[in-house]
């Protein structure tokens, strides 16, 4: 057995961290004033690859007929619609208000649906070259 079939939250954490490397050198490149690291919004989105590499890792361990799939795929789709349209929301709200008052709230929250979708092809991709890699 290898190593991420033993601890197989490895592999949602480690893409998590690739994404989120991935997402600081656009910033960069870019020329953002303030590359992000851990932080909501950007290219790729680092939830979407964290949960699409915690449903590989399941599908891989457990089957894609198990409940235990079915309940990952169905947390991953709701963190990929929460990124999509809740927090590009939130957003929109904290621009509307950064514009009445003096306060500075984050308006980059959500992301793209191609964020979204790069971030969650990054996930599978990264999480299938580690177990077949390994």
């Amino acid at each position: 057995m290898t190593f991420l079939q033993n601890y197989p939250v490895i592999a949602p954490f480690a893409s998590l961290l690739a994404a989120e490397a991935v997402k600081f050198f656009i910033d960069l490149a870019r020329n953002r004033s303030n590359p992000r690291f851990v932080n909501p919004g950007g290219m790729p989105s680092g939830h979407s690859s964290f949960v699409s590499s915690m449903v590989v890792m399941v599908a891989y361990r457990e089957g894609v007929e198990s409940t235990l799939f079915m309940i990952a795929a169905v947390v991953a789709l709701i963190v990929m619609y929460d990124a999509i349209y809740l927090r590009n929301e939130a957003g929109k709200h904290a621009s509307v208000i950064n514009e009445h008052h003096s306060t500075r709230l984050q308006e980059s929250l959500g992301h793209t649906h191609f964020e979204v979708l790069v971030g969650a092809a990054f996930g599978a991709g990264f999480t299938f070259l580690l177990l077949f890699l390994l």
